[in-house]
């Protein structure tokens, strides 16, 4: 099941990269959850990965690699080389299409070789992504850059919910009420559910 999993989110990612389109804004309705259930498939495949004491530590050594000689060489290069290029679709896309996922699930990867639980695993996944859809970046965006905080934020994965651009204060409230889903999400015994489901017999939180 571990292997579906990855060899599913690794081509859907691939299909993403090359004929999904690219930039900060979501042109169909579709197009988010289809990048999310590719997310998922990834998250998945490294929550069942083999018991970690089957698996050597080197294997962690590979995203090392596709951050140090792609994705930050490439981030960098529109500071560095063409500064007017910052706000730029390819720019949104590597930074928060590629960057922020692949942290997440380098995280979830270390956790689960170190001896993390299926369950606990998917739990660290699923928070990671709730922080920055919650409005989270969105709001200290304005916070920890000398700008002005605006009337009203207009956030692409916001307004999709919320049918358009909704104020500051709107925002934040948006933001707290994702809290008592990852708290509940992180309550569930997903472990002990994932036991019965592939008949590990695996109990826990």
């Amino acid at each position: 099941m571990w292997w579906a999993a990855l060899v599913a989110g690794a081509a859907g990612a691939l299909a993403v990269l090359l004929f999904m389109p690219h930039g900060r804004e979501i042109g169909a309705a579709w197009e988010l959850p289809v990048k999310l259930l590719v997310f998922a498939c990834l998250a998945c495949g490294i929550a069942l990965f083999p018991w970690p004491s089957r698996v050597p530590h080197w294997v962690l050594y590979a995203p090392f690699a596709f951050f140090a000689g792609y994705l930050f060489p490439r981030i960098s290069g529109f500071y560095f080389l063409d500064g007017e290029r910052a706000d730029a679709d390819s720019f949104y896309t590597h930074l928060y299409l590629l960057l922020y996922p692949g942290l997440v699930l380098t995280a979830a990867a270390a956790y689960r070789l170190g001896g993390g639980t299926p369950g606990r695993c998917l739990k660290v996944v699923f928070t990671g992504i709730a922080v920055i859809f919650s409005g989270f970046l969105d709001l200290m965006w304005f916070v920890v850059n000398p700008v002005d905080i605006p009337p009203e934020i207009d956030a692409p994965h916001i307004n999709l919910i919320t049918g358009g651009p909704i104020s500051f204060g709107a925002t934040v409230v948006f933001a707290l009420a994702h809290v008592p889903f990852v708290v509940a999400f992180n309550l569930l015994p997903l472990d002990r559910w994932l036991g019965r489901l592939l008949g590990t017999g695996r109990s826990g939180a």
